[in-house]
């Protein structure tokens, strides 16, 4: 009896959760991102890059316009650095990424403001982030290491382009962080 009870109550739970959520439905919008350089110096700032959004859908999809909502504010997305085998920097017996970069911001929206980006089937929407080196925090070992392959790993949420839905796209790009002081 006890064990059906703890069931039913996990159960109820997970439902409850899925509904906070939203909808994670897949609306054909694929995220990839674009590095200006895949190769550079540990001692180097860290490359910019762009963020592309491609619709690959048969259907015209709607994507919140957030990318950078106000002109003094750093970019709504949130960055990762990992290594190759996202083995990452411990802290305390967890797994940390190598860098990162959070906004910590919250904005009060407003429809008046709001602004949307439209991508029929087929299209494309680069967002550039830029000085994405004043952006990352980084932890002592992504500074000391190089000839090692990182993964950037970059997300964006979406909650406004569609009523009621929640959606978070990530893309990832692999580089090489190689020390290129003359031997």
């Amino acid at each position: 009896m006890k064990k059906i009870f703890l069931f039913f109550t996990i159960l109820a739970s997970l439902s409850l959760h899925a509904a906070a959520w939203g909808d994670m439905d897949d609306n054909g919008v694929e995220c990839t991102v674009e590095m200006e350089k895949t190769t550079f110096d540990p001692r180097a700032a860290f490359p910019d890059f762009t963020l592309v959004f491609t619709n690959k859908g048969k259907e015209t999809v709607r994507l919140f316009d957030d990318f950078y909502p106000l002109k003094d504010k750093r970019p709504n997305i949130s960055i990762e650095v990992w290594d190759e085998k996202r083995d990452g920097y411990e802290v305390l017996g967890k797994k940390k990424p190598v860098a990162c970069y959070s906004p910590s911001y919250k904005i009060e929206r407003n429809a008046a403001s709001m602004q949307y980006i439209t991508l029929k089937p087929g299209e494309k929407h680069e967002v550039h982030i830029k000085d994405a080196y004043l952006l990352l925090l980084y932890f002592p070992s992504f500074q000391r290491l190089s000839e090692k392959i990182y993964v950037l790993e970059v997300s964006f949420r979406d909650e406004y382009g569609e009523p009621g839905v929640q959606r978070k796209y990530t893309g990832k790009k692999q580089f090489l962080v190689i020390d290129q002081t003359p031997k």
